[in-house]
């Protein structure tokens, strides 16, 4: 049976619970849950417990959703795909898609779905990435094969996730670094709730997800999980043959057309002229992309996740964007 649950703390340490009424879209909600009778700290640990039938219900909560935590925990792994949905790969500029596009994101850039979103000190070009993470319920090593057949052996259930990146950053770097534009503190807000699926539901319900994304009340991106370019378990093969995964850790499965920065011809001629000019690089994809239409201080982002199979929703984030502060001189 499919559960939410959610990670909080209210002051007196963090606990999981249950999700028993409706998925908070909002941080001024109020959950109705079930405390789990666990006192496991990291993701990876409450899926061995539920997996076990160990985390039980231990009595009722009801918990502010301001208070609620990313469910993925520090300890996590995490992998991202790249232009994983055809009309996001169009408006990059990349029509054919011939490899999977693999990179690493920092565990530190996850924050709870309610959390401020913070722009980094010199950064201009801030955007969103509205995603569907997929959270592992063991061990991925070398040599193993994922397939619809066995999915639901290897993964564990999903999260909503924000992939915010530093456009600037990725592309301005030395030779376009996307971990370091990716990697800031709060730029994965993550939940609010850990979709837990047992194992003979995987396959089909992570191929019938909905996610939609809305800056300042208006709607840039809605999609279906059912249009991946590589979907999850292709994913899960590649990265078997390149590195080692735990259970908890998370593949965030890439981000549907909609997103600000745009893979134009002259963006595109841009990055092949100057790969080794990284000022000049830089300063030139501002200038084309234009800075002012990128996310500003005091903008909100809405982010909503749906199991369309079952008619869920899954719940949503909030997040403002602030100003990095603590670095301005």
């Amino acid at each position: 049976m499919a559960s939410m649950i959610i990670g909080y703390d209210v002051g007196q340490g963090a606990r999981w619970a249950v999700v028993t009424g409706a998925a908070p879209i909002h941080p001024d909600d109020l959950v109705e849950a079930q405390d789990l009778a666990t006192e496991v700290t990291t993701l990876g640990d409450l899926v061995a417990e539920l997996d076990a039938g160990r985390a039980l219900p231990s009595g009722p909560v009801a918990v502010p959703a301001r208070a609620i935590l990313s469910p993925v925990t520090a300890d996590a792994t995490l992998i991202c795909q790249g232009l994983n949905y055809r009309d996001h790969a169009a408006e990059a500029g990349h029509h054919q898609r011939r490899a999977n596009l693999l990179f690493a994101k920092a565990s530190s850039s996850l924050c709870g779905p309610y959390a401020d979103i913070v722009r980094p000190a010199g950064v201009e070009l801030l955007d969103y990435e509205a995603e569907i993470g997929i959270v592992l319920r063991r061990s991925l090593g070398s040599g193993a094969v994922v397939d619809r057949s066995n999915i639901g052996s290897f993964v564990a259930g999903v999260v909503l996730c924000n992939d915010v990146s530093a456009r600037d950053t990725m592309f301005g770097a030395s030779f376009l670094q996307w971990y370091r534009g990716k990697s800031y503190r709060t730029f994965c807000p993550t939940g609010p709730v850990f979709y837990y699926l047992d194992q003979g539901d995987v396959a089909e319900t992570i191929g019938q997800l909905d996610l939609a994304l809305s800056r300042e009340g208006e709607l840039r991106q809605a999609a279906s999980s059912a249009s991946f370019i590589y979907p999850p378990e292709e994913a899960l093969t590649e990265i078997a043959g390149l590195q080692d995964l735990k259970r908890g850790d998370l593949l965030l499965t890439g981000t549907p057309g909609g997103v600000i920065a745009r893979g134009t011809p002259e963006v595109i001629g841009i990055l092949s002229a100057h790969l080794v000019d990284d000022i000049r690089r830089r300063d030139e994809i501002r200038m084309a992309l234009g800075a002012p239409a990128f996310l500003q201080p005091g903008e909100t982002l809405s982010l909503t996740l749906r199991d369309a199979r079952r008619g869920l929703r899954l719940g949503g984030q909030r997040s403002t964007i602030v100003e990095d502060t603590a670095h301005v001189h």
